[in-house]
């Protein structure tokens, strides 16, 4: 929290009832974890999904909190007589999100938003290594904060000191970005590309293309976001960016030179080098310089950044040279469409090696599950791999089946239900030079 709030500032901002406060005091912090809360924060009762906030409160006093946000018809009952300092609303998670609306207000610089169904968090890591370039104050969300509670988070958080905020938005049903982009308002933007993510809310990819397009809600006529030239459902976003004022700018897909441990492109017919090797990140690269130039920065200024930018993702094609093999970590996430992407890549740049892959189920995928793992078992055998060890139970049967489907040897694919298991195999396959995709 960069900002001095009074009481009652913050009465106003959430339209809130205080007991047991002086409207004219004020606090430093604030902590949604009691576990975090130090003394003279206040602490948010936030509901998630396995817990919440209400349950904890008589620990968050006790460490010292100056008052807490919450829900009268769900504070605990033994603490119901007790008199403690209260903000009291409705609805706590709301409350947040409102409060950090307040301080987006309060930011006169430049606000970039990132969403799409894979990419996100390396691009914004992109976007904010960039942007530091230029100003060390840029601030970035953390982590992958990226939904109703993330986002509010990374708001409060942020230095309004910055010349550029750096904000991921996510989502895992309707709704929730447009919401989350009010509340960011965006000068600019990317949708980094539309795939099968948490179809188990959104249904199809058409509903991901809309739900990604609610980006443009929270935007000013006339801004600009970037997409990808083959975007899927491409007359979706670009209908809803029409309804919303916002200009779509696509990116192609560039050729690049690798020379040593760098790669070379072209771009607004200017020469750019990188010692981001990893071509999943390429094209995010490539979204986030179209976007700065798109908010005024020169080319000179774009290829200094470029140069001396620097990525280390863990978890996302994180590649790892081991003493005689190769391991590759995409173990972030994944969903249909990054994993193909990750298979296809795999097989461009190892196309001698031999190839495994480990793995467990994709989640939010709803009824199209086991079409979709079906689908990644097909493409599995499509782009070269020879051994596929699978964790867990029906969503690994589909991959087999895939496996099977595409041509791939039974006796290739392995279905395990405990990991000491498949260990134990993964070391007895295992052979110098293999590539190994977990």
């Amino acid at each position: 929290m960069t900002k001095l709030y009074t009481f009652g500032e913050m009465r106003q901002i959430i339209n809130a009832k205080l007991e047991g406060i002086d409207s004219d005091s004020s606090f430093n912090d604030f902590s949604i974890d009691s576990r975090t809360v130090k003394d003279g924060d206040v602490f948010f009762c936030i509901k998630g999904e396995m817990t919440d906030g209400h349950q904890y409160i008589s620990q968050a006093l006790e460490k010292g909190a100056s008052a807490v946000v919450a829900n009268p018809e769900i504070i605990p009952d033994a603490l119901q007589k007790r008199e403690f300092p209260k903000i009291l609303v409705p609805d706590p998670n709301l409350a947040l999100r409102e409060w950090a609306s307040d301080a987006r207000k309060n930011f006169e610089g430049k606000v970039l938003a990132v969403t799409g169904s894979n990419g996100k968090t390396s691009t914004k890591e992109i976007l904010s290594g960039l942007c530091s370039f230029f100003d060390s104050n840029a601030y970035a969300t953390p982590g992958n904060y990226n939904n109703y509670i993330g986002v509010p988070l990374t708001l409060l958080d942020a230095p309004t000191e910055a010349e550029w905020w750096v904000i991921e938005i996510g989502s895992n049903n309707f709704g929730e970005i447009a919401e989350l982009s009010k509340i960011v308002r965006p000068t600019g933007g990317v949708i980094t590309n539309i795939g099968e993510s948490h179809l188990e809310f959104l249904l199809d990819t058409k509903g991901v293309a809309r739900e990604k397009s609610g980006l443009f809600a929270g935007m000013a006529q006339g801004s600009k976001v970037v997409i990808p030239e083959s975007i899927l459902h491409q007359e979706i976003v670009e209908k809803e960016a029409e309804k919303a004022g916002v200009e779509l700018i696509k990116t192609a897909k560039i050729a690049v030179e690798s020379k040593e441990d760098r790669l070379k492109f072209n771009l607004f017919d200017a020469d750019f080098e990188t010692a981001i090797n990893n071509p999943l990140f390429l094209q995010n690269l490539v979204s986030s310089l179209t976007l700065l130039r798109l908010q005024g920065l020169s080319v000179t200024q774009l290829q200094q950044a470029t140069a001396n930018l620097e990525l280390n993702l863990k978890g996302r094609f994180h590649t790892l040279y081991m003493k005689e093999w190769i391991l590759i970590d995409d173990t972030y996430n994944a969903n249909p469409s990054s994993f193909k992407s990750v298979l296809e890549n795999m097989k461009n740049l190892y196309p001698q090696n031999r190839k495994i892959v480990v793995c467990g189920k994709m989640a939010e995928l709803g009824q199209k599950s086991p079409e979709l793992h079906q689908q990644v078992g097909i493409n599995m055998v499509k782009n070269g791999v020879e051994i596929m060890l699978g964790l867990g139970g029906e969503e690994i049967e589909s991959y087999i089946g895939g496996w099977k489907k595409g041509g791939g040897s039974l006796k290739s694919a392995k279905q395990f239900t405990e990991l000491d298991e498949l260990l134990n195999a993964f070391k007895q396959e295992l052979k110098p030079g293999d590539v190994v995709l977990v």
